[in-house]
């Protein structure tokens, strides 16, 4: 367990509840704070644990973009990793942080490499915009003529990648309600090419070569294909790495000491047992609900999810703190607290 995460007798006590502790439910119409717990059963057992954090082939997970990285690519960022101790990607997310009220966590990824386990943490994200060409597909009112070429599909005279391309781009239209996509920002109308793309040898850039794309037979729908540069947001993460065991048993004893944050169990106070038994079974929803004042029970267990410190002293709306584990029973649960007023 996190080191430091004793409960705070002279805080627990300020928190204690005078309300009625409630299970799952909604009490949207009560004036004041609620509290929801919510837990999610992550694995049974310490090996079982470590196993999801370990990241075997970095190289499935996709990129922030319609049409994903190279494998090549993304080990790249791996091997640069390892020999600086320090790399960046564009909309290649490899590790990620999560919201932990007044701050953020990292989620744990760990990667292998010759018997040796390290740790991969995000430590920066930079937003950043850059001009990129865009391949969309224009919803229009108009029929073509009989001399425009109409295709249903792509065609597949295209490259492999500009199918890909006009594939992604009838996604995005069929993932709208209307089939139009002119309503969004041009990033957000079809797949834009990205630093492994090469627009100068697309035959889609600047002019495609089909005049209109059809859509369903019995109500047609006709789009003109469409080339545009443009802005484009990005964003820009940076990762470290750290070596934290040199065997699969010491990153097992890692885990249980550095990752998970508390040790559950029924001879604890009653109070945190009820509540924690209450978050984690299955006939509540694993939810576990109160509002007004935190009971002493859900503060205790909230102080030693390492939650306590973070928890921000006014919330004008709702916070959340995500991503912390703890054991119960022999099983091992993700952890967040929803707090909104």
């Amino acid at each position: 367990m996190h080191s430091g995460l004793v409960p705070r007798r002279r805080f627990l006590s300020s928190l204690a509840a005078t309300s009625l502790v409630g299970l799952a439910g909604c009490i949207d119409d009560y004036d004041g704070l609620q509290y929801r717990l919510s837990t999610t059963p992550t694995a049974e057992s310490l090996t079982d644990l470590t196993d999801d954090f370990v990241l075997v082939d970095p190289t499935t997970i996709r990129a922030q973009a319609a049409i994903d990285y190279s494998d090549a690519y993304k080990q790249s960022v791996v091997d640069t990793l390892f020999e600086t101790g320090t790399a960046e990607s564009v909309q290649w997310q490899l590790a990620y942080n999560r919201s932990f009220g007044t701050t953020t966590r990292p989620r744990p990824v760990f990667v292998e490499r010759d018997g040796t386990y390290y740790s991969i943490t995000e430590t920066a994200q930079t937003e950043f915009t850059e001009e990129r060409w865009v391949f969309y597909l224009d919803l229009v009112d108009k029929e073509p003529h009989s001399s425009d070429t109409v295709v249903s599909e792509p065609p597949s005279s295209l490259s492999e990648t500009d199918q890909l391309v006009v594939k992604r781009a009838i996604e995005t239209v069929r993932g709208h309600s209307v089939f139009d996509v002119d309503d969004r920002a041009l990033q957000g109308r079809g797949p834009n090419f990205h630093h492994e793309m090469d627009p100068e040898a697309s035959e889609l850039v600047p002019s495609p070569p089909f005049d209109y794309l059809k859509l369903g037979d019995e109500y047609p729908e006709y789009l003109v294909p469409r080339a545009e540069k443009g802005p484009v947001n990005l964003t820009r993460y940076t990762f470290t790495i750290e070596e934290v065991a040199s065997s699969r048993e010491k990153l097992e004893r890692h885990v249980e000491s550095n990752v998970v944050d508390a040790e559950f169990d029924t001879s604890d106070d009653a109070a945190v047992v009820n509540v924690v038994r209450a978050a984690t079974d299955r006939p509540d929803g694993r939810l576990y609900t109160e509002h007004g004042e935190m009971s002493e029970g859900l503060a205790q267990v909230a102080d030693r999810l390492g939650m306590t410190p973070h928890i921000p002293e006014e919330v004008d709306d709702r916070t959340t703190l995500n991503g912390a584990l703890f054991s119960f029973q022999g099983k091992w649960y993700g952890a967040s607290l929803w707090i909104r007023r």
